[in-house]
């Protein structure tokens, strides 16, 4: 049990500091978002729902 308790804690603290990660790089740069919603845009236009 206390394996499954650290791995959890493991797995969480990495998907923080990717969120973390990722929120410095798009306030610093602002490209990764925009890249993101603009493919998601053109699949839209085009018709292409995911």
């Amino acid at each position: 049990m206390q394996l499954v308790i650290t791995a959890m804690a493991a797995l969480a603290g990495m998907g923080f500091s990717l969120a973390v990660a990722l929120l410095v790089e798009e306030l610093i740069f602002g490209k990764v978002f925009r890249l993101l919603f603009a493919q998601q845009a053109r699949q839209m236009k085009s018709g292409q729902a995911r």
